[in-house]
């Protein structure tokens, strides 16, 4: 009897220790990448100039574990990056709220407008989508936000003249989605040739690239893609990043005394969604990925920026970063 009790106490204490074990590893796993950029070969050559080496980063939706987790890995680089704000929703569940975007914007982020509830634009009447274009505007504002750039939601309405023309009359720049590099001055996008960023061409159709379809590329996709791999997920960060090196030499997009005036060139602007300690979970990225992406920025001489560095200039109809 007294040998079958400690069995029974030995197996007590052994599953205690496997439970254990077994939980500090799963908390760990959502912190820690299994493998971090370091270990892959996607560092940018010595012979770039670091000042030419820029990324414009974006934030969409307010998710609230964008202000807990991913506001402190940027602070920690003294990095800046852009909150598109959708302005109905703060108060939704895993949402920022108006006191802790307003901490956002007292450490120097950026505040723009998302809509007012996220629709598919294509689809509304005209009042409906005064609402969520201008809406927000005045939304924002009545917060204290003066927001000059607005982002599509889904990456829809940059293509559809009612969308752009509503847009237009409130913002100074709209983001949607679909290229890893925005060209400043719109003619390097191969399928879709232009010679500059005007709205319009000659027959009155919306240009591919303009100061209202601003190219960027939602970076969770590329997570999906690569079914959440970490491996996969810092190769194609890299990739992305280093691609621009094809276009800013010279007198390309930045001057060598640091961020200048000068146009032409080529900038990734990467949008991220939610920021939390999780796993494989779309439009979500594991705060110990977000954590190793933001170090390699840091430690290959990225010059990170925000929305509000990047103007448009009238008279040559180009973009160009301030």
């Amino acid at each position: 009897m007294e040998c079958n009790e400690r069995r029974i106490q030995a197996l007590l204490v052994f599953t205690v220790v496997i439970v254990i074990a077994l939980s500090t590893i799963t908390s760990t796993a959502f912190f820690l990448p299994a493998i971090s950029y370091s270990q892959l070969s996607t560092t940018p050559s010595s012979n770039n100039i670091a000042n030419t080496k820029v990324v414009i980063l974006s934030f969409d939706d307010n998710r609230k574990g964008d202000f807990t987790y991913a506001k402190p890995i940027l602070d920690k680089y003294g990095f800046k990056a852009t909150f598109f704000i959708i302005c109905g929703k703060t108060t939704d569940k895993g949402a920022m709220n108006w006191q802790e975007i307003a901490s956002m914007q007292s450490d120097g982020m950026d505040i723009e407008s998302h809509t007012m509830t996220h629709k598919h634009l294509n689809h509304l009447s005209a009042s409906a989508l005064n609402f969520e274009i201008a809406g927000s505007k005045q939304c924002l504002a009545s917060h204290g936000y003066n927001t000059t750039s607005f982002a599509y939601p889904y990456d829809e309405g940059a293509d559809n003249v009612t969308v752009v023309n509503t847009v237009a009359k409130y913002y100074d720049l709209a983001r949607t989605g679909s290229e890893p590099l925005m060209f400043l001055n719109c003619n390097g996008f191969k399928n879709h040739p232009q010679t500059d960023c005007k709205t319009y061409l000659p027959d009155g159709k919306l240009t591919y690239a303009n100061r209202y379809a601003i190219r960027s590329l939602s970076f969770d996709r590329y997570e999906i893609k690569d079914l959440f791999n970490n491996a996969s997920i810092f190769s194609d960060f890299g990739q992305i990043l280093n691609s621009q090196s094809n276009y800013n030499k010279g007198n390309g997009i930045i001057s060598l005394s640091g961020i200048g005036n000068n146009v032409g060139g080529a900038v990734p602007l990467i949008t991220f969604h939610n920021v939390r300690p999780v796993n494989n979970v779309p439009y979500t990225t594991n705060v110990g990925v977000f954590a190793e992406l933001m170090k390699y920025l840091h430690d290959n001489g990225y010059k990170v920026l925000d929305m509000a560095n990047l103007r448009y200039d009238t008279k040559s109809n180009v973009s160009h970063i301030t």
